[in-house]
């Protein structure tokens, strides 16, 4: 997903040489992209994704070096679909009669590394990926909307290899509890609906009318 703002036609608004127009107009769109990167990546830390979903967004300025009266600034997602996802507010639907397999919190990590997604089409954590990482199988309980995978209650200990990996935190075990024979790692559904959570257009709309305003801040006579 990608932003750009340009510059008006302001040779006709400011009195002065090319130069100190086309200085005036720099500044301003660096300003700009500043804002406007900091103001979206803020829109997704309040949503609740974290810093390092924010951080996909960057910004840059053209001319990437020196000065011009046609300065323009772009921000864009390293994440775009993701990005785009939220901020539209989806349905994924599983495709050839499958299921979405959503973790649970007591699957103990959303994400795994790349490397160790292995085959996936991302850094989600699959059913085949938790299993592999813990080394405990995962059984399926049909229910009326889709299914469960669950883990047997007192075998959830996470496999010892992995139990000092940052990525993924240890699985406790829950203990001899009489009234709970398993737990729910993965809820497995035919279709999940992605509730709008960012605004992007309202924070793009708003550093496009601050142009001409930072640019007239960084007039010098």
């Amino acid at each position: 997903m990608r932003f750009s703002a340009s510059a008006p036609d302001v040779r006709k608004a400011l009195s002065g040489s090319e130069v100190q127009i086309a200085r005036s107009v720099t500044a301003g769109m660096r300003q700009v992209a500043d804002g406007l990167k900091e103001d979206l990546r803020d829109d997704v830390r309040k949503a609740g994704f974290g810093q390092r979903l924010a951080n996909t967004w960057r910004g840059r300025t053209f001319p990437t070096s020196g000065e011009s009266v046609d300065a323009a600034a772009y921000v864009s997602s390293n994440a775009p679909k993701l990005i785009d996802a939220f901020d539209r507010g989806v349905t994924i639907s599983a495709k050839g009669g499958k299921y979405l397999a959503i973790p649970t919190a007591d699957a103990g990590v959303r994400q795994v590394s790349a490397r160790r997604a292995k085959g996936s089409t991302g850094s989600g954590l699959t059913p085949a990926a938790w299993e592999r990482e813990t080394g405990v199988k995962l059984r399926f309980v049909p229910t009326r909307t889709g299914g469960v995978l669950v883990a047997d209650a007192y075998y959830r200990r996470q496999a010892a290899r992995f139990q000092r990996r940052k990525s993924f935190k240890a699985i406790r075990e829950a203990g001899p509890a009489s009234d709970r024979s398993f737990v729910v790692i993965f809820v497995l559904v035919r279709q999940a609906k992605l509730r709008k959570r960012l605004d992007i257009d309202a924070v793009a709309h708003a550093w496009a009318e601050k142009v001409p305003g930072a640019i007239a801040a960084n007039w010098q006579a």
